[in-house]
C-alpha cells in the first residue's frame, strides 16, 4: 500500500507531557540556528547556550554517517533559499523571540513549516499495543528493545501527523537528528526510546499502519498482522 500523505511524523509522549514538553527559548533558537547552519554550509554556531555547539556538531556527524548509508537521505534541498529565508524569520517570531520556556512541540511543527510542510491530518492519542508493533516491529533492535518499548508507548499519549510538502523527506530527518540532539540529549548519545519524534522512512511499513489508523482505511489483515507479540527481555 502506497501512503497518500507525503510524510509521516509522529510526537512521542516525552515531547507532550514532562519535562520536555517544554524548552528554553535559546535552546529552541539555537535547534534552528543548527539547522541554518547545516544547510547552509557553515560552521555551527555561535549559539546561546553552552551545550548547543557540541550538540550540533554531533547531529551533523551523524547526519553525514546517514548520508553515506542511505541512498535516499541527502543533505540537498529542492527550494534552499525559500527554506532558509523561513527558518530565518522564525528565529524573529513571537514563539522563539524573548527569554522563558515554548512548547517543545510547537517549535518543531515551526521548523518543518519553514521546511514547506503542512498539517493533513493530526490525531493526538493513547498508544496501545498495535501501535508499538506498527511502530517498531520491524525495527532490528526490535527483540532488544522490545519489553522497554512497550512499557515507554503502552498507554502513552502521543500525536500522529500527516504532513505535505514538496521538500525532501530527508529534511524533516535532519530536523529530528538536530532538535533531538540541541533539546533533548546535548551532551550524551540519545536513548532509543524517549527521543522526543519519530519520521517514517520511506516506504517503511509503520507509516503505511499510522496513515491507515488516522484515515479509517486499516488493513485489519495488513503488514502487522503476523507479528508476534514483544517477548519479555
Amino acid at each position: 500500500m502506497t501512503p497518500r500523505s507525503d510524510a509521516l511524523m509522529i510526537l512521542k509522549p516525552d515531547v507532550l507531557d514532562g519535562p520536555f514538553a517544554v524548552c528554553p527559548r535559546p535552546l529552541a533558537r539555537d535547534a534552528v540556528r543548527g539547522l541554518v547552519d547545516l544547510y547552509a554550509g557553515r560552521p555551527p554556531g555561535p549559539y546561546e547556550v553552552a551545550t548547543s555547539d557540541g550538540a550540533v556538531r554531533w547531529a551533523r556527524r551523524n547526519v553525514d554517517r546517514k548520508t553515506a548509508a542511505r541512498g535516499w537521505y541527502d543533505q540537498e534541498l529542492r527550494s534552499r533559499q525559500e527554506r532558509l529565508s523561513r527558518l530565518t524569520a522564525l528565529l524573529r517570531s513571537p514563539t522563539l523571540t524573548g527569554e522563558g520556556p515554548t512548547e517543545t512541540a510547537g517549535l518543531i511543527l515551526g521548523m518543518a513549516g519553514a521546511l514547506g510542510f503542512s498539517v493533513a491530518e493530526r490525531a493526538r492519542r493513547r498508544f496501545t499495543h498495535r501501535d508499538v508493533l506498527g511502530l517498531y516491529a520491524y525495527n532490528t533492535h526490535y527483540t532488544r528493545l522490545a519489553g522497554d518499548l512497550t512499557a515507554y508507548l503502552t498507554g502513552g499519549e502521543g500525536e500522529i501527523l500527516l504532513l505535505t510538502g514538496e521538500e525532501n523527506l530527508s529534511s524533516l530527518h535532519i530536523l529530528k537528528e538536530v532538535v533531538r540532539r540541541v533539546v533533548r540529549y546535548p551532551t550524551t548519545h540519545y536513548d532509543a526510546l524517549e527521543n522526543l519524534l519519530h519520521v517514517s522512512d520511506p516506504g517503511a511499513t509503520d507509516w503505511t499502519y499510522f496513515e491507515g489508523t488516522l484515515t479509517g482505511h486499516a488493513d485489519p489483515y495488513g503488514p502487522i498482522s503476523c507479528l508476534r507479540a514483544p517477548q519479555s527481555v
